[in-house]
């Protein structure tokens, strides 16, 4: 008994290990075939629970030198940013010193009265507010301190009507959560940078994520590209600092997993208020406080809840996915512009094929099993 017990022990150890490896050349023959269409250069880890499944890089942090991006190199993770910053409002709410349904002249007496009054602190992180279009060019490409301040900002960039009925219909706009930055660092009375690290980074063990400042030298951050008629080309220049709570934030994929399982195991917000910020608005559809949150179905019947953020900067392209019902976790940080991550809804891209990947291992492991009546 002890020697069959021994023998199928064994043989899980060494199907686990055969999986793994299989898992591995897959997932890095995804990243390789993307690479040489131009669609990807960066870092993935994909995880269940506490699980890595695969962890691996493709192409060049720095083409000028040939450095080669590792799993340990830093990348802009751009609008990721935001879900940082939704957690911070939602922990500021837990800690009764925000409340999500109050208007902003509450906390920003000095914003724009016309604006200040209707919009809600949820409009801002649901993207609904209805505040002038922010993505003005110029905003994102000159280095000038004062915008980084927020009342200039207001003054030179939020200004005028509404664009619609806050709470109506989503509209993507980085003033919503420079906006709700500054909420975070009135009512705290820090600046943005010192919360995250107080609240989120330090809690956490994340000592490699932070903000980007314009000038800083920031170690093993890989340098950003766009790929353009079968060349790599050095993305244009962009202010990142100026992006601040919107998108000025860098990590790693260790990092950016120790958030995720942290969001899992409700480190940082209580339950109730961590489902709260990851429920998607009825009358939005998709969009939830700093995420969307969809279902998405394959022919097999499998279904995932997702969780999924979105990041894009120039030449840098990020997202982290994330379904609390499998503790799932799929992390792309790159380094080159692309939108091939960015179409997981839609059954599409790189993003959807390692879904698909991940999915098709699981019943094949599941099978494998069965055939050997291991369960």
């Amino acid at each position: 008994m002890r020697k069959f017990i021994f023998y199928s022990l064994c043989v899980i150890v060494l199907l686990s290990i055969n999986s793994l490896a299989k898992d591995s050349i897959a997932f890095q023959n995804l990243l390789e075939n993307a690479y040489k269409k131009g669609e990807y250069s960066g870092a993935l880890l994909v995880a269940k629970g506490d699980k890595v499944i695969f962890k691996g890089a493709v192409g060049l942090a720095n083409r000028e030198w040939n450095i080669p991006n590792k799993t340990d190199s830093r990348f802009r993770i751009n609008s990721i940013t935001k879900q940082f910053t939704a957690m911070l409002v939602m922990q500021l709410v837990e800690e009764g010193k925000i409340e999500l349904d109050k208007p902003i002249s509450t906390y920003l007496p000095n914003f724009p009265k016309q604006l200040s009054k209707k919009i809600t602190v949820k409009d801002l992180l649901m993207s609904a507010s209805g505040l002038p279009d922010f993505d003005v060019p110029a905003f994102y490409t000159t280095q000038d301190e004062r915008l980084t301040k927020f009342d200039y900002i207001t003054k030179t960039f939020l200004k005028g009507e509404l664009q619609f009925e806050p709470g109506s219909k989503f509209n993507y706009n980085n003033g919503d959560f420079l906006t709700a930055g500054a909420i975070i660092e009135k009512v705290t009375g820090k600046t943005f940078e010192q919360v995250l690290q107080e609240k989120i980074l330090k809690p956490l063990g994340m000592k490699n994520t932070g903000m980007i400042e314009n000038g800083e030298i920031i170690e093993d951050l890989a340098s950003g590209y766009i790929y353009k008629d079968g060349k790599f080309y050095k993305e244009p220049f962009y202010s990142i600092e100026n992006y601040g709570s919107a998108g000025a934030m860098y990590s790693t994929l260790d990092d950016m997993f120790i958030w995720n399982k942290a969001l899992f195991s409700y480190k940082l917000l209580s339950k109730e208020n961590t489902e709260k910020m990851f429920t998607a608005s009825p009358q939005l559809g998709f969009v939830a406080l700093g995420s969307w949150v969809y279902d998405l179905k394959f022919a097999e019947g499998k279904s995932y809840k997702l969780i999924e953020r979105q990041g894009a900067i120039g030449g840098f392209s990020s997202l982290n996915v994330i379904s609390y019902d499998e503790k799932l976790s799929i992390i792309f940080l790159g380094n080159v512009g692309t939108g091939t991550l960015f179409r997981t809804f839609a059954k599409q891209g790189l993003s959807f094929e390692t879904l698909r990947l991940l999915n098709e291992e699981s019943i094949s492991k599941q099978n494998e099993k069965k055939k050997r009546g291991l369960f």
